[in-house]
């Protein structure tokens, strides 16, 4: 009785241990500018700028991942490409398009201390 209750023991174990797998249904953006415009004028970052984003294609919804964590974005998508649209907490709007060639331009328009602070950055992003 001892050893049959362990076979069952074992069995329920095993059995219930297994995940079932699901078919990958997230898409990931891997987007590096190398060219920034700001009111100064066009020049090259000074630290190198990278943006992830992450989408899942199940629940339509994205994400922007960052180092310290990562922030729910709205996510347009059209024929030509994909534009992810962050709202900060304090309103500021941050906007990221792009193509199906992968190119792609990223929109700063924040308001610091009362001051207009726009900038734009062009890159490319390589999609996983």
């Amino acid at each position: 009785m001892k050893i049959i209750f362990r076979k069952y023991l074992f069995a329920l174990f095993f059995f219930t241990s297994i995940t079932p797998v699901h078919a990958d249904n997230t898409m990931a953006f891997t987007c590096d500018y190398q060219l920034i415009a700001s009111q100064e004028g066009l020049k090259k970052p000074s630290q190198g700028f990278v943006l992830r984003f992450v989408v899942d294609t199940n629940k339509n919804s994205a994400y922007m991942l960052g180092n310290i964590g990562s922030v729910e974005v709205t996510m347009i998508s059209t024929q030509g490409g994909i534009t992810f649209v962050e709202v900060t907490e304090v309103g500021n709007v941050m906007t990221t398009t792009v193509a199906n060639n992968g190119d792609s331009v990223h929109s700063r328009n924040s308001i610091v201390l009362g001051d207009l602070v726009p900038s734009q950055y062009y890159g490319k992003c390589v999609i996983q």
